[in-house]
This record gives structure tokens, C-alpha cells and sequence, in this order.
């Protein structure tokens, strides 16, 4: 019985990484290609295609976080120079109290942070500079927090909480705006 077992491991071992190769060698057929490729044959790969936004100023210090996290994602080089695309971002910031103590204390918060961004493509006619709504989309994140006693650690606990929400859209804003230069470029 164990000299079974044994010849029954091995061999489902190697049916395994047959089938692991196989559905790797399927991958590059079913027309998969990487959403951040360098090697386009256009010319045009999608990270060339952030390097051209420019994201216009956000209101409030959450505001703030969410123009440089973008800046650090989309353009890491810095602002460009001539720009093709626009960025406009309008963020929304509101804060639901849900653990509360029988002392009617409340112990525990969800920040709930919307950005609904619209990217419009720059174009000059005669002299005029017009933007031509490209995408509009709204991306949300909810970020947990505790809400101790004490005023300063309620406070950095919060902005601990912004930190991590904007962190979370800045990454799904650039994700969804790969995806559409990606659909675009093909």
C-alpha cells in the first residue's frame, strides 16, 4: 500500500507540472498581452501615454495626498512639458462611527473616500486650446480606523486612514487609466 502511495505522489506530481506548462504555453494564444508593456510595436506603450497627463490641482489636504500620490504613479519624471491629456479629479470625504461602547463611546470608524476623475484630451484649433472629454469613471475606497481616547492619536489615526485611501485610488486611477490607453492603442 505505501509503495503505491509513493507512485501515485510522483506521478500526480508530474501530471501537475505538465499541466502547469501547458496552461502556460496557452497563456500567449488566448491573446494576453501586459498592461504596462515597453515593447509595443505602435510606438505608443501606455506608460508613454500617462507620462502626458497633466493632473490639475485638488482641493483640501486630502487633495493634496491624492495630486502627489498621482504625480508619483503617472508622472514620475515630473509634469510634462507639452501635454496632450488632463486630469480632473473631484474628491468626496465622509467618516460613519461604528464601534460604540454601552458609555455611548465610540471606538472604531470607516473613512469612505470617492474620487471621480475625468480625463479630457488637450486639442488647440486655430489658436483656441479645447478639451474633448476622453473617460469618466469614480473609484472608492473605505479604510478602517480605531478612534482611541486621545485627541492627537483619534487625529493621526484618521490621517493614518486618508493615507491608505488615497494610496488605494491613486493605484485604481492609474489602473483604470492603463487600461483605457490600452484599449485605445489596440
Amino acid at each position: 500500500m505505501l509503495l503505491f502511495r509513493c507512485q501515485f505522489s510522483s506521478g500526480l506530481k508530474l501530471f501537475f507540472t505538465a499541466l502547469i506548462l501547458v496552461m502556460i504555453s496557452l497563456l500567449g494564444a488566448c491573446g494576453y498581452t501586459p498592461l504596462y508593456d515597453q515593447r509595443a510595436s505602435t510606438g505608443h506603450s501606455v506608460n508613454k501615454q500617462l507620462e502626458l497627463i497633466q493632473i490639475e490641482p485638488i482641493q483640501d489636504r486630502i487633495g493634496h495626498l491624492l495630486h502627489n500620490n498621482l504625480l508619483m504613479r503617472i508622472n514620475p519624471r515630473g509634469e510634462p512639458a507639452n501635454p496632450l491629456y488632463t486630469l480632473h479629479v473631484i474628491l468626496e470625504e465622509n467618516s460613519t462611527n461604528l464601534g460604540v461602547k454601552k458609555s455611548a463611546v465610540v471606538t472604531r470608524g470607516n473613512l469612505r473616500v470617492s474620487a471621480t476623475f475625468t480625463l479630457s484630451k488637450i486639442t488647440d484649433v486655430n489658436a483656441i486650446i479645447k478639451t474633448d472629454i476622453l473617460t469618466t469613471a469614480t473609484v472608492t475606497s473605505i479604510s478602517s480606523y480605531d478612534i482611541p481616547q486621545a485627541q492627537y492619536t483619534a487625529l493621526t489615526a484618521l490621517k493614518d486612514a486618508q493615507t491608505r485611501a488615497i494610496k488605494e485610488i491613486s493605484d485604481n486611477i492609474r489602473t483604470r487609466l492603463g487600461i483605457y490607453f490600452h484599449q485605445s492603442l489596440n
